[in-house]
């Protein structure tokens, strides 16, 4: 601890007993001061007579089931940061400890030093005042300059920023879900970015492009001649994330049984490479993404509670494009402007082009915006994007977008049949997962003439991936 003429003090809140008796001794012996008191109520009659540095409190205790403690802490003595411990992590109180502005969130059973790092690491912030009223007109501005990544001013993506904003002030575990291409790995970087971990690597595990066979030597490392091909020792991706922040993308889609081996790897902050007996510690912060429901996988049996738990302990669901309103121009002159130095004679978009922007469904979301301005800008041979640089589905998409018999009756029949066919193909890509042979099979066609289909209607299976 720094030099100073007295002591931090440490309010300890928590009803068990040996663990409150416990986790004070040792705090003691790290040279703080500590109050230790068995419900919520005492913690904040002590607050009410007493100066303290830092509150460590459970959630699930008398006086807190509520969150009474957590409320009141930070209403009254916002100056004072708070780290929450619980033994019962649910996603509702996660999600409202962050939104009240703690500064750290651990799971039961805390090792001793990861409390201390966890302890020392707040107590060496600047105290910042938690206590900021929820987004507005007059912040948003604000929040999208201090993360410029996240584009958008619809109160979908405020909400997302004001999450954000608060998650990556601490060192808590976050699970990003949303559709495919809906920026997750974004969000999952700004939050780092922002984070106490900002200095270490952003180790990015695409749990997709893993064999299960090769997982633990790809995770952990091997050594030389632990299996054939393994020339030299090989260190793992998790070793590369150490004191950093291991993104884990499509979690969804990791096997149980490599599921059971991270999952001791996040409780023990340490594994043991392939072809080694020494443990290695790392001391990592995971953020995992999925466009699965993983509550529905955990509760068909495909992914285990226990690694939801430990590493969704903030759940951030990204809202879909089509859901953002205006959101959909200010990404589309974002990217024209990443094009520009290879497309300099492109300015802009018609008005038409900006309306069919956002009256199309984009079931690929960002990712198919992104597709789409890049292709346009290619195609375009004036200084703006017309309709004509367009993909045919986006073109007509106001008759698509439409349940008026007035508005059918302008069109033609095959117009009208072409529409059907892209909300045919659109709505079995999303029921197979974008599946093409299931799609076929649906449909009756052979999967050539399905690919002949989605060529057509400017369709990509990728973008209905689960």
């Amino acid at each position: 601890m720094s030099e100073q003429q007295s002591p931090q003090r440490i309010l300890i809140a928590d009803d068990e007993p040996l663990y409150l008796r416990t986790t004070g001794q040792l705090l003691r012996k790290a040279g703080y001061e500590c109050e230790c008191v068995p419900d919520g109520e005492t913690a904040l009659a002590r607050l009410r007579n007493q100066s303290f540095d830092l509150i460590l409190s459970d959630l699930n205790m008398p006086g807190n089931l509520k969150l009474e403690l957590l409320q009141q802490g930070r209403s009254q003595w916002p100056h004072i940061p708070l780290i929450v411990i619980t033994g019962v992590p649910s996603l509702p109180t996660a999600i409202e400890s962050v939104r009240l502005g703690i500064a750290d969130y651990l799971l039961k059973p805390v090792k001793y030093e990861d409390l201390l790092a966890s302890v020392r690491r707040v107590l060496a912030q600047p105290h910042h005042r938690l206590d900021e009223p929820r987004i507005t007109h007059a912040n948003i501005d604000e929040l999208s300059t201090k993360f410029p990544t996240i584009i958008g001013h619809s109160e979908p993506i405020r909400e997302v920023l004001e999450i954000v904003d608060r998650v990556s002030r601490t060192d808590t575990n976050v699970l990003i879900t949303g559709e495919s291409g809906t920026g997750k790995e974004v969000v999952a970087q700004a939050i780092h970015e922002h984070g106490p971990r900002r200095e270490h690597t952003f180790q990015v595990i695409d749990c997709t492009a893993i064999p299960e066979s090769l997982f633990e030597s790809v995770l952990f490392g091997h050594a030389k001649g632990s299996f054939t091909g393994a020339v030299k020792d090989q260190e793992g991706l998790l070793s590369r994330s150490h004191r950093g922040t291991a993104f884990f993308d499509e979690l969804g889609e990791l096997p149980l049984a490599s599921q059971a081996k991270l999952l001791r790897a996040v409780q023990e902050q340490a594994f043991t490479p392939v072809g080694k007996s020494d443990l290695k510690r790392v001391d990592t912060r995971y953020i995992c993404a999925t466009n699965r429901d993983l509550q529905a996988e955990v509760n068909a049996g495909r992914f285990r509670q226990d690694l939801f738990y430990r590493l969704g302990v903030i759940h951030l669901e990204l809202p879909p494009l089509r859901e953002r309103g205006d959101d959909v121009v200010l990404l589309a002159n974002s990217f024209l402007e990443q094009f520009q130095p290879a497309h300099g004679h492109i300015t802009g978009f018609t008005d038409e082009v900006t309306d069919r922007f956002q009256r199309y469904e984009w079931p690929g979301n960002i990712r198919e915006l992104r597709n789409v301005i890049e292709r346009a800008a290619a195609l375009s041979r004036s200084d703006t994007i017309k309709l004509t640089d367009l993909p045919k589905p986006i073109r007509e998409v106001t008759e698509a977008n439409s349940d008026s018999v007035g508005v059918l009756a302008e069109i033609s029949r095959e117009e009208a049949l072409d529409h059907a066919d892209h909300s045919y193909l659109t709505a079995l890509l999303h029921k197979h997962d974008g599946n093409v042979s299931q799609a076929a099979r649906q449909a009756g066609l052979s999967r050539q003439g399905m690919h002949k289909l989605l060529t057509r209607h400017g369709l990509d299976a990728d973008d209905f991936r689960r």
